[in-house]
């Protein structure tokens, strides 16, 4: 699972389900639950991923922790998996520990509704979200 919480704010993919593709492992797909609340507001979907999208996030939060804890400016993540239920950016705000974690999710891109969002976090988060990604790819 992969979950950013803070304050009445929640951010979380769950795995639901992984479609194997026989021939070639590494075009199986992940389908997660996506969960999404704050201001009020919420909202559940599905979305998909490759391998290749879950391993990208994970190595992009790989460096930007490993950046951090090693007292330098972490480059900027900017994520978009495949199908583009969602995108997100993590950055780092100058001259203080306080990372922004913004989002854009579009459940459905026939209706092109889309909720946005954002939440500062610190580098604690970094630990978990890197498992629960790790976890994801070993279902």
């Amino acid at each position: 699972m992969f979950e950013i919480k803070a304050g009445d704010s929640l951010f979380r993919f769950t795995f639901v389900e992984r479609l194997e593709e026989i021939e070639d492992r590494n075009q199986d797909l992940i389908i997660c639950w996506l969960e999404v609340q704050g201001s009020g507001m919420s909202l559940q979907c599905e979305c998909e991923f490759s391998l290749f999208d879950i391993k990208a996030l994970r190595d992009q939060l790989e460096q930007f922790y490993q950046s951090l804890s090693q007292g330098r400016f972490p480059k900027k993540i900017d994520y978009s998996p495949r199908v583009p239920t969602f995108n997100c950016e993590i950055v780092q705000a100058k001259d203080t520990d306080v990372i922004g974690f913004n989002f854009k999710v579009c459940p459905s891109m026939l209706t092109l509704w889309t909720m946005q969002g954002g939440m500062l976090i610190d580098q604690s988060y970094f630990p978990g979200l890197i498992a629960g990604l790790n976890d994801i790819l070993s279902n």
